[in-house]
């Protein structure tokens, strides 16, 4: 029996064909394209062979360096040696900084530290009027940490016994300062 064509066959019949002919449409481009990348290629590799390779070079990129160990630690064991023996230091600060929520500001410093361990106070004082405080001392590797108990929130951390960094709070604002210290005799 011989079937007769109904519109749906022949449909998919030019929907095959058409299909096909983009396919080879796509492939006859595809190797288009892939043959004039090559070619391409081959003429940028060409151009560039011509380059003078005698051509110096220079590295502008920093030489490393060599690190002394043995002195990075015979450092650190001279830190952690003199935060651990003092028992009273006195701070000046050489920079001063006053925090807002936008800007720090700088500002200057007329006021000294005396940092007891033994009585476990920190004493601030500008000019002649001085406050203690009971403070926390607490010793981190080659650093003290100190946090002062009062009103004013006070970190103050020392490297060893002669360098130190003090942040105070009043209310959201921080002070900053950075200065020197040395062992008090008693």
């Amino acid at each position: 029996m011989h079937r007769k064509s109904t519109g749906i066959y022949d449909l998919r019949a030019e929907s095959l064909k058409n299909n096909k002919n983009k396919f080879m449409k796509i492939f006859l481009t595809t190797i288009f394209s892939l043959i004039a990348v090559q070619i391409f290629a081959a003429e940028v590799i060409h151009t560039d062979l011509k380059v003078d390779l005698k051509t110096k070079k220079e590295d502008s990129r920093e030489e490393l360096k060599q690190f002394d160990f043995s002195k990075i630690f015979q450092d650190a064991e001279k830190y952690y040696k003199d935060a651990k023996s003092w028992e009273k230091i006195k701070c000046e600060p050489k920079s001063g900084f006053i925090c807002t929520k936008h800007e720090c500001k700088k500002r200057p410093s007329q006021h000294s530290l005396v940092l007891d361990k033994k009585a476990k106070t920190v004493t601030r004082c500008e000019g002649d009027n001085c406050e203690s405080f009971d403070a926390e001392f607490e010793q981190t590797g080659v650093f003290f940490n100190i946090q002062a108990k009062g009103p004013v929130g006070t970190l103050i951390r020392v490297l060893g016994d002669y360098r130190y960094k003090e942040i105070a709070t009043v209310g959201l604002d921080a002070y900053i300062a950075n200065g020197e210290c040395v062992v008090v005799k008693e």
